[in-house]
C-alpha cells in the first residue's frame, strides 16, 4: 500500500527536486534547449538509481525560476512515473533565486507532515546573478531555506552555466565545500554534469557515509560555447 506521496511500506521517501534558472538569458547559446535535454537524459540514470536502492522511494518534483518562482512539477511523483515536461524561458525574465529558496522553504517545511524520510536531494542550475525585484533577496531566501530542518539537513549540489554564473551564490547555497561546484561552459558538459550531480544527490542523501566524498566529475567535453558568449 502506498502513502500519499507514493512511498511503498518498506521504502523511505528520498525526495529530489530540480531548481531550475528560466530567466531571460538562458535563451542565449541555446541554454534552455541544453537543460531540458539535459534533465531528461538524467532521468533513465535516476530510474537506474532507484531501482539499485532497495530503501529509498525516489521521488521528483521540479521549481523554476525568472522574475517569479513556480513548483512546475508540486507533487512529489514516483520516479517510474515521472515525465519530463520541456521548459521554456522567460524572455527579459530576472533571476529571483531569492524567491525560489523561500518557495522551496515552504516545501520542504511539509516534508514533517510526510513522516520519517531520507534528507531531500536538491540540484540548483543557474546561469545569472540572484536579482531582487520580488521583495525577498538571495541571503533572505537561502536564511529561510536552511532555518527548516530538512533545509539544513539536504544534500545541496549546484552547477553553473556559462560565464556569468554567480559562483559565490552557488557555493554559498552547497554549503560544503568538499563538494565539487561546476561551470558547465557547452550543452555537452551540461548534461555530464547534471547526470554526475543526480547520482551523487542521491546516493549521499540515501547513503550519507557514502555522501561524505563525492566522486570526482567527469572532465570537460564540447566546445566552451558559453564561456565566450557576450
Amino acid at each position: 500500500m502506498n502513502d500519499r506521496l507514493g512511498g511503498a511500506v518498506g521504502r523511505k521517501p528520498l525526495h529530489f527536486i530540480f531548481v531550475l534558472d528560466v530567466s531571460g538569458s538562458m535563451l542565449r547559446g541555446g541554454r534552455i534547449q541544453a537543460l531540458n535535454n539535459a534533465i531528461s537524459e538524467v532521468i533513465p540514470h535516476l530510474r537506474d538509481e532507484a531501482r539499485n536502492n532497495p530503501h529509498a522511494e525516489l521521488m521528483v518534483r521540479v521549481l523554476a525560476f525568472a522574475s517569479e518562482a513556480t513548483w512546475v512539477v508540486a507533487e512529489p511523483t514516483p520516479i517510474e512515473q515521472f515525465h519530463w515536461q520541456r521548459l521554456d524561458a522567460v524572455p527579459q525574465g530576472f533571476t529571483e533565486l531569492g524567491s525560489a529558496l523561500k518557495l522551496l522553504a515552504e516545501g520542504v517545511a511539509g516534508l514533517d507532515e510526510a513522516g520519517g524520510g531520507f534528507p531531500p536531494a536538491i540540484i540548483l542550475v543557474s546561469d545569472g546573478m540572484p536579482t531582487n525585484t520580488s521583495g525577498v533577496d538571495f541571503a533572505e531566501g537561502l536564511q529561510e531555506f536552511l532555518s527548516q530542518r530538512w533545509g539544513a539537513a539536504a544534500i545541496r549540489l549546484a552547477l553553473g552555466v556559462g560565464r556569468d554564473a554567480d559562483l559565490s551564490s552557488l557555493r554559498r547555497f552547497i554549503g560544503n565545500e568538499e563538494i565539487p561546484l561546476l561551470r558547465a561552459d557547452s550543452p555537452e558538459q551540461l548534461v555530464d554534469y547534471i547526470v554526475w550531480a543526480s547520482k551523487v544527490a542521491s546516493r549521499g542523501a540515501s547513503m550519507p557515509a557514502l555522501g561524505t566524498t563525492a566522486p570526482p566529475p567527469p572532465a570537460p567535453t564540447g566546445d566552451p560555447i558559453w564561456s565566450a558568449l557576450p
